[in-house]
């Protein structure tokens, strides 16, 4: 079997090196295709390699002798510790070593890593941050999930990388999360095609009229977990607001459950009752079952899991970069964009004669 070659941050993370090594492990044991590159300080990681027992035709181990913690300013980290793991990460994917890339570490350092040593491709101007929720299905075909970029890339966005955005997630969704035809949808303060400012208002034009969007029009934030859309696309400032309020929502309920558990015996009695669809709530809402977020828009796919993320969450993470390698994700995109521009130029020369 053909392996893909997915590349470890294994020092980025609050638990690192040990849950993030564990995570891959899990995800070897699941899927023959992964053949892990761990990138970090090789006297931490062997040692957890081979009490996790990872076959050695399995992995290999690339030497990286500095970290950037969650707190450093990204630039200045980066700049300070070219040998720092997601710096080597990034260089390693970049020179072919590597088929895509998995890190927990700092989200601004992942970020700033990528757009300076992974060449982006034609025809983007940005990276995007996309985000995975879960959604209600509106029909059984319907993949029960939803996913919104950008959460947090580019902050403010032209009308171009919207409407980018919304090709690379579209491809995204295809070819990794099992959506026929995404329906795209537009993050907005209102249905109404003249709701939001400039930008939002000029980029429902655009996506209202190409072919090759199923745009379904604006979907406000109400709309987000109710899979009205499959695609959302938003500018980084909001996307990031929105993913750190449902995931406090989230975090809420399951405290406010614990809470409850506690206060007497018939509340207990009650939640024990309730137990069944607790735990299938509880799943669903869970960032670790996701995995992480995939950094699209760059030659190679890099996906980011969250800073908290213990084993199962990293097992996810792995697994997700494995199918998203597995599909030639990237090269898809690419073959797309390149499509896109073509009939942009073919139906602005026909204007023009």
């Amino acid at each position: 079997m053909e392996q893909n070659k997915i590349v470890i941050d294994a020092m980025g993370g609050d638990h690192a090196p040990l849950e993030i090594i564990k995570g891959t492990a899990s995800a070897i044991k699941e899927s023959e295709s992964i053949y892990a590159i761990f990138v970090g300080r090789q006297e931490e990681i062997q040692p957890i390699i081979e009490e996790e027992g990872i076959d050695s035709d399995r992995y290999e181990i690339v030497a990286a002798a500095d970290t950037i913690t969650m707190d450093e300013k990204p630039k200045e980290a980066l700049d300070s510790k070219p040998d720092a793991s997601i710096n080597v990460a990034t260089r390693l994917i970049r020179d072919g070593g590597g088929d895509a890339l998995v890190s927990a570490g700092s989200t601004g350092a992942t970020i700033l890593a990528c757009s300076r040593e992974i060449p982006r491709m034609p025809g983007i101007e940005r990276g995007v941050l996309a985000a995975i929720f879960p959604a209600m299905k509106q029909q059984r075909s319907d993949p029960g999930v939803t996913i919104m970029l950008d959460v947090g890339a580019t902050l403010h966005c032209s009308v171009s990388q919207l409407i980018t955005f919304a090709i690379m997630g579209m491809h995204y969704g295809k070819e990794v999360l099992d959506m026929q035809n995404p329906r795209i949808g537009l993050l907005n303060i209102g249905e109404e095609e003249t709701k939001g400012h400039s930008v939002l208002v000029e980029t429902h034009q655009e996506l209202k009229k190409d072919k090759h969007f199923n745009f379904v029009g604006n979907v406000e934030g109400k709309d987000i977990m109710r899979g009205v859309a499959d695609v959302i696309v938003t500018e980084g400032y909001t996307g990031n607001v929105v993913l750190k309020s449902l995931e406090g929502i989230a975090e809420m309920g399951m405290e406010t459950g614990k809470q409850i558990w506690k206060k007497n015996v018939m509340s207990k009695v009650g939640i024990a009752m309730l137990s069944p669809v607790l735990k299938k709530l509880k799943k669903r809402l869970d960032y670790s079952e996701q995995g992480g977020a995939p950094i699209l828009g760059f030659r190679k796919l890099v996906i980011k899991a969250h800073g908290r993320s213990k084993a199962k969450a990293i097992k996810n993470a792995v697994l997700l970069a494995d199918r998203s390698a597995g599909n030639n994700v990237v090269p898809k995109i690419e073959a797309s964009m390149k499509e896109y521009y073509m009939d942009m130029f073919e139906n602005g020369s026909e204007k023009e004669s």
